[in-house]
């Protein structure tokens, strides 16, 4: 919030530097910088536009004349809003506006001899529209950096916490102020008449909204308002528009609270304030259709909702030039619904900004009378008629203060006298007692002053936190123990890295295009308010975060990549943790050798093998070896490149081969592996079990059997390789598996030969391990376990039989 040292200086006798200020609220809790409004600027003049043509070559050009009293200039300018007659600020050849030095430039077949200027391009506003109109008495060649105090006047810039909504006003402010020098805040009270005449019947069809208060004005005249009002708002950072909208922004500025304008004859009935209904359309002051849902607040009539409650106005009773009648409403709003109402449609204004923070429900009618007095000032008109609906009045909380607390937590005494001093200051009405204080919390302070520590606070904040005496802090030397699931993924992410692949970090919201490309679901999880539609989707893989950061590494000729990421994937009811890994180009980046018929290279690239053996590697560092593969559909991966990965049974990630044709699609590498390890399950329900969760490496590694010692063997191992003639479809691993199972014997087995014999039938050679741990084998016992070995197999295995033996 920007608040003019000026306006403060209204509320609260005070002579001390901007500075100073500054310096002590941010001591007391609130952040608080200082600067000057705008700089003084050199050249620049008052000059009233004597006449106004179209430009006779340019459509969009206007050509003024105008004059500072002294001499005549000739302006060209884009402005639609001059009109003759009109006072406006000039600056003339000579002058730096911004990156600009003013000088005669040509437009067309004619000079402009300066350049009439916009709140934006004074510096004082971040976006304008047309010139700045100054008022009708404004004498002709005045400095109009003295007008408008350019480079003068102090400006606060104030961040609150979000406790500290009674801070954000000019009164509020001026409470603030004046409680830390000790000076006492003048009051100002409206002196406003209003009729008793009829007005809309206000209703209540929701349980968030706490009072509502409509005053009826008839009679007004939609103007500028006056330049005194335009220029405080201008240095709060308010964009002036109309008196009756001024107004309002200026009430919101200096007392906090938000009102809203209706233009009366555009509502049709009753004002109601409801839940809208779910799908609701409105379109709002910003000429944006919203959709709305049941959890949104609404102002409606009989027939329409005509605002967002809390947040923005509605088009369809907007104030415009042609509003006589309007019905002002002050409200107050339960700060949660307006919070999240304000984040869903992604519109942050003054209003919903102060009513996320707290607004005073007694001050109310206060605020809204100081408006109508305004109101009728300066736009004319008569308040015919006022209602108040206000169904649980506020009733002051009362919390005691002990001396001993402030002592104990303060580490200094503040006397039960001096803590009622302080707090009085704050405008909190305080009463002795017999061990401390006990305090009536005024309803602006309602949403911050809950407990005795909060009184603690105001007290210890105001006395000053400076003065706490030093002391040695209590160390515990007991050790912080890790939990196991840090230790468990500080464990795979040490892997990883001693493997040599690089950790990323990335977002967790990703895009729809990648989804798509992908040919996956895209999930359901979305971000209402994200900022970049590349950001909009909550992941539930790392495989798209993954190719993301591939294809951003390829932008910068990095092909030759190793990285994995250790992070969260999101579904509706849970959130897991996930290993994800890509690799892609040089495994090993070697050379070359060539000598006459001497050749040997140490570069090796990436493959299937590699990238599936550092999985493995991984695995069985945990412990865990009893690993399963089996063909994996997904329709990203390259179907004769690609596995899914089990353990007993349970499916714990996939390893695999970028598919050419997303690699095509994607613009990278055919050479691209990837792969994801589903490492913890984590729950959004206490009653959630991850513990009791299957198919997560971390739970499967906590239930593994502790490894034993097995003694070295004593008698030598019996060698036999098969060659076995299988169908195509056959899967290798379930052909190891069934041979390791066959017997207590089968030490060791392993594959060194594979090749097809035709388009259905393959050939798988195997080595086989025989070894009894209290004898050696003899040959006819191990015949015997080939030929029991063999009849098991033909019986899992349809037309399996030995090379050149018929089955």
């Amino acid at each position: 919030m920007r608040v003019p040292y000026s306006w403060i200086k209204e509320f609260v006798d005070i002579d001390i530097s901007a500075e100073k200020i500054a310096e002590k609220l941010n001591e007391t809790g609130i952040e608080t910088t200082v600067e000057k409004f705008g700089r003084k600027i050199e050249r620049i003049t008052v000059v009233r536009i004597l006449s106004v043509k179209k430009h006779p070559e340019r459509d969009k050009l206007l050509v003024c004349e105008a004059t500072d009293g002294q001499n005549k200039y000739q302006i060209i300018t884009a402005a639609q809003n001059v009109f003759e007659g009109a006072k406006v600020i000039l600056a003339k050849e000579g002058a730096q506006i911004g990156d600009i030095h003013i000088k005669p430039v040509k437009f067309g077949s004619l000079v402009s001899e300066g350049m009439l200027l916009s709140l934006e391009e004074l510096g004082v506003a971040e976006k304008a529209e047309g010139v700045f109109i100054l008022p009708k008495n404004t004498k002709e060649g005045e400095d109009p950096n003295k007008i408008l105090g350019l480079g003068e006047d102090d400006i606060f810039e104030i961040e609150i916490t979000p406790n500290r909504g009674d801070a954000l006003s000019v009164r509020g402010l001026a409470r603030e102020i004046g409680a830390i020098f000790g000076i006492k805040r003048k009051e100002k009270f409206p002196v406003v008449s209003i009729a008793q005449e009829e007005v809309p019947e206000i209703k209540f069809l929701s349980d968030k909204v706490f009072r509502y208060r409509a005053v009826v004005i008839k009679g007004v005249k939609i103007a500028p308002s006056p330049f005194e009002i335009q220029l405080k708002l201008i240095k709060s950072g308010q964009t002036p528009i109309n008196n009756v909208v001024d107004i309002t922004n200026y009430i919101l500025i200096q007392e906090g609270q938000p009102l809203h304008a209706f233009d009366l004859k555009k509502i049709e009935g009753d004002i109601v304030v409801r839940n809208a209904y779910e799908g609701e359309k409105i379109v709002t002051l910003d000429g944006e259709e919203r959709v709305l849902t049941s959890e949104d607040l609404v102002i409606a009539d009989s027939k329409k909702a005509i605002a967002i409650a809390g947040v923005i106005g509605g088009e369809n009773t907007k104030v415009d030039e042609n509003t006589t009648d309007i019905l002002l409403e002050a409200a107050v709003f339960d700060n949660i619904s307006i919070r999240k109402t304000s984040k869903r449609l992604s519109i942050s204004t003054e209003s919903s900004y102060r009513f996320e923070r707290g607004v005073d429900i007694e001050n109310l009618p206060n605020a809204q009378d100081k408006a109508v007095e305004l109101i009728i000032k300066t736009a004319g008109g008569e308040a015919f008629g006022e209602k108040d609906v206000y169904p649980q009045p506020y009733k002051p909380r009362e919390i005691k203060l002990r001396e001993k607390t402030t002592k104990r937590v303060l580490g200094f005494e503040i006397p039960k006298e001096k803590a009622k001093e302080l707090l009085e200051r704050l405008e909190i009405p305080t009463d002795l007692t017999e061990d401390g204080t006990i305090s009536k919390i005024p309803a602006f302070r309602a949403f911050d002053l809950e407990r005795e520590i909060d009184l603690v606070e105001e007290v210890g904040r105001l006395e000053g936190l400076n003065i706490v005496e030093e002391t040695f802090p209590k160390i515990s030397v007991q050790s912080f123990r890790k939990s196991d699931e840090f230790l468990f993924e500080l464990r795979t992410r040490e892997f990883l890295k001693d493997n040599g692949f690089d950790e990323v970090v990335s977002y967790t919201f990703v895009d729809e295009d990648i989804y798509n490309i992908l040919e996956i679901p895209v999930p359901t999880i979305r971000i209402k308010n994200y900022l970049l539609k590349t950001q909009s989707i909550m992941r539930d893989n790392l495989a798209v975060s993954l190719i993301k950061t591939l294809k951003h590494n390829l932008r910068f000729q990095n092909t030759d990549l190793k990285i994995f990421e250790i992070s969260s994937v999101f579904f509706e009811n849970h959130e897991e943790i996930r290993a994800g890994l890509l690799a892609t180009g040089k495994l090993i980046k070697g050379f070359s050798f060539t000598k006459g018929d001497q050749k040997y290279s140490t570069l090796e690239k990436w493959d299937f093998l590699k990238f599936k053996g550092v999985i493995e590697s991984y695995l069985k560092s945990l412990g865990l070896f009893n690993v399963d593969l089996t063909p994996s559909n997904r329709p990203y991966l390259n179907p004769y490149e690609s596995a899914e990965l089990f353990i007993d049974g349970m499916n714990i990630g996939y390893i695999g081969k970028i598919h050419p044709k997303k690699a095509d699609t994607l613009e990278i590498p055919k050479d691209v592996y990837i792969g994801e390890l589903k490492l913890r399950y984590v729950p959004r329900e206490l009653s959630d079990k991850a513990e009791e969760k299957e198919g997560y490496i971390f739970n499967i590694y906590k239930k593994r059997a502790v490894p034993k010692f097995k003694e070295l063997p004593k008698f030598p191992a019996v060698k036999r390789d098969f060659a076995f003639e299988v169908d195509e479809s056959l899967q290798v691993d379930k052909l190891l598996r069934a041979i390791r199972e066959s017997s207590e014997y089968v030490e060791k087995v392993e594959l060194f030969d594979i090749y097809y014999i035709n388009e259905n039938r393959k050939s798988i050679a195997v080595s086989v391990d025989f070894r009894a741990e209290d004898r050696s084998l003899s040959d006819e016992e191990v015949n015997k376990l080939t030929e029991d070995l063999l009849e098991n197999l033909r019986k899992r295995f349809e037309g399996i039989k030995l090379r050149n033996q018929e089955g």
